[in-house]
């Protein structure tokens, strides 16, 4: 394909992408930002329509059952991250899983619609709430969210434009190792940007050239997370897990990328014993 027709199917495409995603993205950031009951609600929207386009990915037998289960324990997560604390919602996550874990395996249902959904759903979305109850939560996430909205969109913009080899033919056929590189140029943007900031505006002292690797890797998860859920669809011959957003698919199409990078950075929170800024930022 000429380089002029890539570019024009490029426009074709983004442009539907562009307007919803201005539909929402406000209300998202707005939300984020604000914390409280704003954040509570859009987690708990976000997690009752990703537990039914889960059940639905994963070709449960009992979607109706599963999907009102699932979405039953992420709402009652994130009560107690909100009512309590993020910390005490990810020890109720853990006591959950052991307890429907033995129910459904007792009953011989099968366990990875809800049990895996837990992990899957319910870690992210409480890793959200445990950034943002932290100091300047709202600038971590910031930077997390920014950071997957560069990648996802300098992926599809290299990978299209110059096209190469494949990535994961067998899983998914549209990822190019140059929409790999795409990606990490805009982690590296992000992170570049929110080294300037992080100097100006929270008075951090953080290492350009860490923070440039972690975003790096960042860009990598969260491919890696799209893959992964590319790999479930395939499995599952479903192409998107729902039509809620227009020109996107479902909420788990679009937010595949950030469920990775929210468990990875969670991890160096949880590993490093820091706040999540200073996890995060201060190496």
């Amino acid at each position: 394909m000429a380089f002029s027709e890539r570019v024009s199917r490029l426009g074709d495409g983004l442009m539907r992408r562009v307007w919803s995603a201005l539909a929402i993205l406000p209300l998202v950031l707005l939300a984020l930002w604000a914390g409280g009951v704003a954040l509570l609600a859009l987690l708990a929207l976000a997690g009752i329509i990703m537990s039914y386009e889960w059940v639905k990915l994963l070709a449960s037998t009992q979607p109706r059952r599963d999907g009102f289960l699932l979405s039953g324990a992420l709402f009652t997560l994130l009560l107690v991250a909100y009512l309590a604390s993020p910390g005490d919602g990810l020890r109720l996550l853990l006591v959950l899983l052991f307890i429907l874990g033995g129910l459904f395996w007792l009953f011989h249902w099968r366990v990875t619609p809800v049990v895996g959904g837990m992990v899957y759903l319910g870690w992210p979305l409480l890793a959200i709430a445990y950034f943002r109850d932290s100091a300047l939560g709202g600038f971590v996430l910031l930077y997390v969210f920014l950071t997957v909205w560069a990648v996802d969109i300098f992926a599809m913009f290299s990978g299209k434009l110059f096209g190469g080899p494949r990535m994961a033919p067998r899983i998914s056929p549209n990822k190019t190792w140059a929409g790999l590189m795409g990606a990490v140029v805009g982690a590296t943007m992000v992170a570049v940007i929110t080294y300037y900031f992080s100097n100006a505006l929270v008075s951090l002292r953080p290492t350009l050239p860490v923070i440039l690797l972690l975003s790096g890797l960042l860009a990598v998860v969260s491919q890696m997370g799209d893959l992964f859920e590319s790999a479930l669809k395939r499995k599952y011959d479903l192409k998107d897990t729902g039509s809620i957003l227009p020109g996107h698919g479902g909420v788990l199409d679009r937010v595949d990328g950030l469920i990775g990078a929210l468990i990875f950075l969670h991890l160096i929170v949880l590993l490093r014993g820091q706040p999540p800024l200073q996890s995060i930022l201060v190496w």
